[in-house]
C-alpha cells in the first residue's frame, strides 16, 4: 500500500514538485514498515530455529540459552537503544516533516493561526531525533560496555557479584548509583489495546564513591555486589505475557551526557540454592518475597536520606512537616501539559473549523481533553503537606491554595507504609499510605519517584509519631493476580495466563479474514481510481459518462509542434486532449476551439487519467478563457450538449432523480454561464440554493452558481456565504467569491468592504472571520495579518488604486495557477 501510494503521488503531475516529494516521503514510511515486517518475519524465523537448537542442547540450564550469558557476561543495551531511537527518528521525521513544511508554507501565505498545530508536529520528530543523537553519543562515549559475572548463574540466597566494564574517562565525582530490581513484566489486553506493565517485586540500591571504582588500561571497572533474598523469584521467560526479569541499572553523573546503562541478569535456582521461606496465597504456595520490595533485614533498619529528593522537611509548631511542591515530577508534568495543550488546540480547532462535525467526535475529544486537564491540575498545580507530631498526623492536598485538611490521632493509626502506585515508562512511582485501626486506608502523598525517598519519608513519620518502624514497600499487584511461583513451574490461578492454542487459531483465522478483506479493498480502490473521474466532479448522470475506455494520453514532440489546423483533423479524443494541453499553456485559440466544438464531442471523448490532470489544471487557471474551456469539456464528458433541450432535461432529471441531482445542478450552472437559457437555468439554481432543505443539494447548486459569471450570481453567493445554515455550503460559496469559478477580478473586488465589515463584527463566528480574512487575501493579493483595523486602513489608503488596477486588466486575467 505504501509503494502504491508513493507511485500515485509521484505521478500526480498537476501538483507542485515539492508537494509530490513530501507526499512520496510520507507514503514511503508505510512501505518501509511493511518491508521491515517481512524481513523481521524471515530473520526472526531463522533466529528462532537457532534458539530452539540451543535450548534443546541445554534443557535444564536456561542460563546457557543466551550467548552472552553462556560467556558469563551481559551485554549492554545501549547499542540496541541507539539503533531503535534512530529508526524511530527517521520514520517519525519522514511523517512529520512533510506535514510541518506544508503547514508552514501555507501559514506564511494565509497567516492562519490554525496551522500552528500541524506546523508544530515536527517538534515531536525533533525531540525523538535529539534522543537518538544523545543515545548515540552515550554509546560512542562509553564504549561497548558489559557486565562480567562472578558466577553463573546467580542463585537466590547467594551473593550477586561482578563488575561493569566501561570507558568512564570523565570525572565521576558524585560516584555511581547502582540498583538491582526484580520486575514482573505483564502484557495485558491485545491488539490495539495491548499494553506492557512492569511491577517491581523487589529492589535494592547502593551508591559507590568515585574512589571505589577500579581502573585498568581498557577503562573503568565498577564493582557490583548485592545479597539476593533466599525466597527470591528466578528469571522466567516461559510465558511471554507474564515474565520475571532481574535488571541491574547503573547511573553516573558526569560532565556532558550522563552514563546510564541496564543489564538483564540470570537468576536461577539450582540444587545448591538455599530453601525459600514461603507462604500460601489462595491455596497456592507463593513466596513472601512477592509482596514487598524490601528485604526482611531492612524492615526496621534506619533509612538514610536520599541525596536528591524533592520533599522539603522542616520543623513546625505542629510537628515535623513534609512539603511536596507542585510539579515535582518534571517529566510527567511536561508530558501531561503538552498533551493537554495539543488536545485542547485540537478541540478548539474542531469548534472553529468544523461546526457541523458529529457530536460523537466532539464528545470523545472533549472528554479526553477534560481528563488531561484534570491530570495537569494533579501534576502541575497540586501540592501536598504532611505534618506528624503532637499526637496526630494531618495531611492536605491543595490546588492553587485551595485545600482541605485531614487529621487522625496517632492512637487510631495502625500503620504507615509505602506502596507501588503507578508505572512511568520503565520506572515506578510510589505512594505513602496510612492505614487506620478500622482497616481503612488513606493516601497521604502520591507520585514519589524514588523508592528510597518513599521509605525514608515513612521512616521519618513513624519515628516522629512513635509507631513501630516498618519501611517495607508494599506491591500493589492486585490487578494482575499473584505472580508465578519462584520455581517458574506453573502459573497460579488469577494470574495472567498464556493464550490457548484454540484462541490462537481463532485469532489467526480472524486475522486472515481481515487480511484478505484488506487486500480486496485495496484492489477495489485501485480499480476504482483507474476507472472514475476526479474527486471534484459531482458524479455521473444517467446519460452517463463513459470511463476507463480511453487510452492514456501520450503527448509527443510532433504533437506539440503540430499546427492548429492539423490538430483539428485528428480524432475527437486525441484532438480534445491536445487542445486542452495547449489551453492550460495559455493558448487562447485552443481554449476557444474547445468551447466551440465541445458539443460535437459528446459520446466521442472519454475521460482518462491524463485528461483529468489537464482538467484540474484548467479549472484553477489564471485565465478565465481556460476555465471556461475546461467547464465546457467537463459538460461534454457528462454527456450534455450546449442546447436549450439539455437545460430542460437537466431540470427534469434534478426533480425526479435524487442520485443525479448534484451533477444536474452542476451542469445547469455551466450551461447558464454559456448563455444557454440563462434566466431559466439561473432561477432554477437559485431556488435550490435558497430553499432546499438538503445541505448537499444546496452545496451543488452553489457550485453551479460559480459558473454563471454575473454580478447577480456573485451577490447571491455572498448571501449564501453569510446566511446559509450549513458551514459546508458557506465554505464553497466563499471559495467561489474569492478565487474559484468564472468571475472577473473587478467583480470580486466589490465585496472587499463587505468582508471588512464582516471581520470587524465582534459577534461574528470565528470560522467566518477566518474565511473572510482568507477571501480578502485572495481577492486583493495582499498578505495582511488577520486584523480588521489593518484591512480597513489598507482599503482606505490603497483600495481605490487596487480597484483601478483590476479594472484595467484584461477580463480574463484572474488569480490562479500559471
Amino acid at each position: 500500500m505504501g509503494l502504491f501510494a508513493a507511485f500515485t503521488f509521484l505521478g500526480a503531475a498537476n501538483q507542485p514538485l515539492s508537494e509530490r516529494i513530501g507526499a512520496v516521503v510520507f507514503a514511503s514510511v508505510f512501505a518501509i514498515i511493511g518491508a521491515g515486517l517481512i524481513f523481521g518475519s524471515l530473520y526472526g524465523y531463522s533466529r528462532q530455529k537457532k534458539q530452539s537448537e540451543i535450548e534443546l542442547a541445554n534443557p535444564s540450564s536456561p542460563w546457557l540459552w543466551r550467548t552472552d550469558w553462556a560467556a558469563a557476561r551481559v551485554e549492554s543495551k545501549n547499542k540496541k537503544s541507539a539503533i531503535s531511537w534512530w529508526v524511530a527518528a527517521i520514520l517519525l521525521n519522514m511523517l512529520s516533516l512533510p506535514v510541518s513544511l506544508a503547514a508552514i508554507s501555507q501559514g506564511l501565505t494565509t497567516q492562519d493561526p490554525k496551522l500552528i498545530v500541524p506546523a508544530a508536529f515536527e517538534a515531536v520528530g525533533l525531540i525523538v531525533l535529539f534522543a537518538a543523537v544523545r543515545s548515540t553519543i552515550r554509546f560512542e562515549r562509553f564504549g561497548r560496555t558489559y557486565f562480567e559475572m562472578a558466577s553463573l548463574p546467580f542463585s537466590p540466597g547467594s551473593r550477586l557479584a561482578g563488575s561493569i566494564h566501561v570507558q568512564l574517562n570523565a570525572d565521576a565525582g558524585r560516584g555511581v548509583d547502582l540498583s538491582l530490581s526484580c520486575i514482573r513484566r505483564v502484557v495485558i489486553g491485545s491488539g490495539h489495546d495491548e499494553s506492557v506493565q512492569q511491577v517491581p517485586l523487589w529492589e535494592d540500591s547502593k551508591s559507590l564513591s568515585a574512589a571505589s571504582l577500579n581502573r585498568d588500561p581498557l577503562g573503568t571497572l565498577i564493582p557490583v555486589g548485592f545479597a539476593l533474598p533466599a525466597d527470591a523469584f528466578q528469571t522466567s521467560h516461559g510465558n511471554q505475557r507474564d515474565q520475571v526479569l532481574w535488571m541491574l541499572k547503573v547511573k553516573a553523573d558526569v560532565p556532558g551526557v550522563n552514563y546510564s546503562d541496564e543489564f538483564e541478569l540470570p537468576v536461577f535456582r539450582t540444587s545448591s540454592s538455599p530453601s525459600a521461606a514461603a507462604t500460601f496465597v489462595g491455596g497456592m504456595q507463593i513466596a513472601s518475597f512477592a509482596r514487598t520490595t524490601t528485604m526482611s533485614g531492612e524492615v526496621s533498619a534506619e533509612v538514610s536520606e536520599p541525596p536528591h529528593h524533592r520533599v522539603f522537611v522542616t520543623e513546625s509548631p505542629d510537628g515535623l512537616q513534609f512539603q511536596f511542591p507542585a510539579g515535582r515530577n518534571v517529566g510527567r508534568t511536561v508530558l501531561v501539559v503538552s498533551l493537554a495543550a495539543a488536545i485542547s488546540a485540537l478541540f478548539l480547532g474542531m469548534l472553529r473549523v468544523k461546526p457541523e462535525a458529529p457530536m460523537f467526535a466532539f464528545a470523545v475529544v472533549g472528554l479526553l481533553d477534560f481528563f488531561l486537564i484534570l491530570a495537569v491540575i494533579r501534576s502541575a498545580l497540586s501540592a501536598t503537606r504532611i505534618v506528624a507530631g503532637n499526637g496526630a498526623i494531618s495531611w492536605r492536598r491543595s490546588v492553587l491554595g485551595i485545600a482541605k485538611t485531614h487529621e487522625m490521632q496517632i492512637s487510631d493509626v495502625d500503620a504507615i507504609f509505602a506502596s507501588t502506585s503507578l508505572q512511568q515508562g520503565s520506572s515506578t512511582l510510589y505512594s505513602v499510605i496510612l492505614k487506620s485501626k478500622s482497616g481503612k486506608k488513606y493516601t497521604l502523598v502520591e507520585d514519589i519517584e524514588s523508592r528510597q525517598e518513599a521509605r525514608w519519608i515513612v521512616w521519618q513519620i513513624e519515628k516522629r509519631a512513635g509507631l513501630s518502624l516498618d519501611t517495607q514497600v508494599e506491591i500493589n499487584n492486585s490487578i494482575y493476580g499473584p505472580p508465578p511461583p519462584p520455581d517458574g513451574s506453573s502459573f497460579p490461578a488469577g494470574g495472567v495466563r498464556a493464550t490457548s492454542s484454540a484462541s490462537k487459531n481463532w485469532s489467526h483465522a480472524v486475522g486472515a479474514i481481515f487480511f484478505v478483506g484488506w487486500l480486496g479493498f485495496i484492489g477495489y480502490m485501485m480499480l476504482r481510481m483507474r476507472g472514475t473521474r476526479s474527486a471534484g466532479s459531482a458524479g455521473s448522470t444517467r446519460s452517463g459518462l463513459v470511463t476507463g475506455g480511453a487510452q492514456p494520453f501520450v503527448r509527443t514532440t510532433a504533437m506539440k509542434q503540430a499546427s492548429l489546423a492539423e490538430v483539428l483533423a485528428w480524432p475527437p479524443q486525441q484532438r480534445a486532449e491536445e487542445l486542452m494541453a495547449r489551453a492550460v499553456e495559455h493558448d487562447s485559440d485552443a481554449a476557444e476551439v474547445i468551447s466551440q466544438q465541445a458539443s460535437a464531442w459528446v459520446g466521442h471523448v472519454q475521460s482518462n487519467g491524463s485528461l483529468q490532470q489537464l482538467e484540474n489544471r484548467g479549472r484553477y487557471s489564471s485565465d478565465l478563457r481556460v476555465r471556461r474551456a475546461e467547464a465546457d469539456l467537463e459538460l461534454t464528458l457528462y454527456g450534455w450538449s450546449k442546447t436549450p433541450n439539455s437545460v430542460d432535461l437537466l431540470m427534469g432529471l434534478a426533480k425526479s432523480d435524487a442520485a443525479s441531482r448534484p451533477s444536474a445542478l452542476y451542469c445547469l450552472g455551466i450551461l447558464a454561464g454559456d448563455g444557454v437559457a440563462p434566466e431559466r437555468a439561473h432561477q432554477f439554481l437559485l431556488d435550490y440554493a435558497r430553499n432546499n432543505s438538503d445541505p448537499t443539494e444546496r452545496q451543488w447548486a452553489t457550485e453551479g452558481l460559480s459558473f454563471v459569471g454575473t454580478d447577480e450570481a456573485l451577490d447571491e453567493l455572498f448571501k449564501i456565504f453569510t446566511q446559509d445554515p450549513s458551514f459546508a455550503v458557506r465554505d464553497r460559496a466563499g471559495c467561489s467569491i474569492s478565487d474559484c469559478g468564472l468571475f472577473e477580478r473587478k467583480q470580486r473586488f466589490r465585496f472587499v468592504p463587505s468582508l471588512i465589515d464582516l471581520v470587524s463584527d465582534p459577534h461574528a463566528n470565528p470560522q467566518m472571520r477566518d474565511w473572510s480574512f482568507m477571501a480578502l487575501r485572495e481577492i486583493t493579493d495582499e498578505n495582511l495579518p488577520a486584523d480588521a483595523v489593518a484591512w480597513r486602513s489598507w482599503n482606505k489608503d490603497k483600495g481605490d488604486a487596487k480597484r483601478a488596477q483590476f479594472t484595467a486588466l484584461e477580463w480574463w486575467q484572474v488569480r490562479g495557477d500559471n
